[in-house]
């Protein structure tokens, strides 16, 4: 029998509260899809609507992880910004496997600034006691490397 689908973020909180209550340990739900697909759209009020239930929750969007635009021109890259070659897939794993880790303590990751155009590093910090992490990308199922 499959679980019914959630149809808004008060819903699906609902449902996400249901899993993280159930367990010990962190929650990691990843939201992908294409560019204009409504994953920042959705992802800010599920933020909300799990904090709203008592849940830590924070966001770890993948656009942090893009590559600097000095690394990208010099990996001749730069045209093809947003392209899964331009992430850093290998920092986005450590911090997952680091965030996912018993014990994990507060983290700082890095936040993509779209006014600037390059990632910030250490802009937003993953506490140690959040229970909910809401992982956001485009390439977060890609089923090639990176």
């Amino acid at each position: 029998m499959t679980a019914p689908v959630a149809t808004d973020a008060d819903a699906l909180a609902g449902q996400l509260a249901l899993r993280a209550e159930a367990r010990a340990g962190r929650l990691v739900v990843a939201l992908a899809g294409p560019p204009g697909a409504g994953k920042s759209t959705i992802v800010e009020p599920l933020c909300g609507a799990l904090r709203a239930r008592g849940l830590a929750t924070e966001i770890l969007p993948m656009d942090g992880y893009h590559y600097d635009n000095g690394v990208l021109e010099v990996r001749g890259l730069l045209a093809r910004k947003g392209a899964p070659e331009t992430f850093d897939a290998a920092g986005l794993a450590l911090s997952l496997r680091a965030l996912t880790a018993p014990g994990a303590p507060d983290l700082a990751v890095p936040v993509f600034d779209r006014a600037l155009d390059l990632s910030r590093g250490s802009a937003r910090l993953i506490a140690a006691e959040t229970r909910v992490l809401l992982v956001e990308g485009n390439y977060l199922l890609l089923n090639r490397a990176p």
